[in-house]
């Protein structure tokens, strides 16, 4: 608390100063400066590719490219925590400046909670702006589904539920292998896959290591932006995420803090009234997977063993580019720990050990990773993890199952609380709380049920 004090006191203001669009036949550049006054500046690019259909206006597409820059200022702003944003390269009306500050407010809530700061909502932050306001011209037609791709089991059970459906094409960001490893697999060719170019200024990394503020921020609101403005340049209509129900539960017991807050019903909602207020509505933006738990999505991908090879949920050993797949799994962080929990559920453990290489579930030293998960500490890891009744579900179960010698997480689980029957409703109960209008959500009850 006592840094973030000192830095907003030395370094009262945020600007997001200006962008640029560099273009060409095939890509469109885009370099923006943000700045902590007196201290640094710094420009992110984001590069996307183009292809002979591409058309767009340049007046929408200057509008879209500012919109984007504003989800990238939490990646900055977060250092010194400003108290002061001043936006000089476009306005802001009160909604606006309300739904920016929303979104670094819970979008940060996990870096605040880290870090040991308790912010005031009121006064956190105030945000001004300076500039023209940028409106759109919006005169397009818009078709087809752009598949978000992370190479988790997520993306690819959506692209296995879209199997049927046409005009898809795969959103990937930074050209990781895994990614176009599920694209190509789930049938879609060179020509379906759209790779995003996104790279942060890497002197955010130098003042880390001077010790100014770091954590988690929102990225997904991120890539929410990018893959909006990258449907409007491709002329799609509908940006699919595999963002589950699950997401919506609290990080830490008794608060709002939510590692994936911006994967949330709420931030989506939010995202959606945005874009359809300020830039085009004609583009949607919702998560395919809304209505099914972590578990139920599991169930579903768990019958495509073609993948299993070559998935990669971890986000330590899955980080680099053109990862191969022999580290693509640490087996030593709470996301390993957590994705072999729920796949055990509808796999053999000599299935999982040939996947992960080892049995995570006879670690000793993934004791605590278990019980943040089970709900048993303050928090639950602060990774991309079902909800505490979904792994309580998979272990009780598994124990229940057992008739022989149990691993050590599971015997430690015996030992400690009691084994109670497991609620089969999670495996079939549909979350009303989505954005799918009835073709889709029948085609993901379909794929639940086994009736495809």
């Amino acid at each position: 608390m006592d840094k973030y004090l000192e830095f907003r006191n030395k370094y009262s203001e945020f600007y997001y100063n200006s962008y640029n669009i560099e273009e060409n036949d095939d890509y469109i550049l885009i370099t923006y400066n943000f700045e902590i006054k007196d201290l640094m500046e710094f420009n992110p690019t984001i590069k996307i590719p183009k292809d002979s259909h591409c058309s767009y206006d340049r007046k929408t597409l200057d509008a879209i490219v500012f919109n984007v820059g504003l989800s990238e200022i939490a990646s900055y702003w977060k250092a010194t925590c400003s108290p002061k944003i001043i936006i000089k390269c476009g306005y802001l009306d009160d909604f606006r400046k309300n739904w920016l500050k929303k979104l670094l407010f819970n979008g940060l809530g996990e870096f605040f909670y880290v870090n040991g700061i308790k912010p005031d909502y009121d006064d956190f932050v105030t945000i001004e702006s300076t500039g023209e306001d940028k409106k759109v011209n919006n005169t397009k037609e818009y078709y087809g589904f752009l598949v978000a791709v992370g190479g988790g089991k997520d993306s690819i059970t959506s692209l296995e539920i879209l199997s049927d459906v046409p005009n898809k094409k795969a959103f990937i960001i930074n050209n990781r292998k895994v990614c176009f490893d599920s694209a190509k697999l789930a049938g879609l060719e060179d020509e379906d896959i759209i790779n995003v170019e996104r790279c942060f200024d890497k002197k955010i990394i130098e003042l880390n290591k001077q010790g100014f503020l770091n954590g988690h921020t929102p990225l997904s609101s991120v890539i929410a932006f990018i893959s909006y403005l990258t449907a409007y340049i491709h002329g799609i209509k509908n940006i699919v995420l595999s963002n589950e129900s699950s997401a919506n539960e609290a990080s830490v017991k008794g608060t709002n803090i939510n590692h994936q807050y911006s994967k949330s019903l709420e931030f989506e909602n939010d995202f959606r009234e945005y874009v359809s207020k300020y830039l085009i509505s004609d583009i949607s933006y919702f998560s395919l997977l809304r209505p099914l738990s972590e578990l139920q999505i599991m169930s579903i991908f768990t019958r495509y063993p073609k993948y299993f090879k070559h998935f990669i949920s971890c986000n330590n050993g899955g980080k680099s580019k053109n990862i191969g797949r022999v580290d693509g799994w640490c087996c030593n962080c709470s996301k390993c720990l957590f994705i072999y929990i729920i796949m055990s559920n509808f796999l053999s453990q000599e299935e999982m050990v040939s996947i992960f290489g080892e049995n995570l579930l006879d670690k000793e030293s993934m004791l605590d990773y278990f019980l943040e998960l089970l709900g048993k500490k303050e928090s639950k890891p602060f990774e991309c993890v079902g909800t505490i009744d979904e792994v309580s579900f998979v272990v009780n179960n598994l124990i229940t199952k057992n008739d022989g010698k149990l691993p050590y997480l599971l015997e430690y689980y015996k030992s400690n609380y009691e084994v109670v029957k497991p609620n089969y409703d999670l495996l079939s109960n549909i979350d009303k709380d989505n954005n799918l209008d009835s073709y889709l959500l029948d085609i993901v009850k379909g794929a639940l049920n086994n009736d495809r």
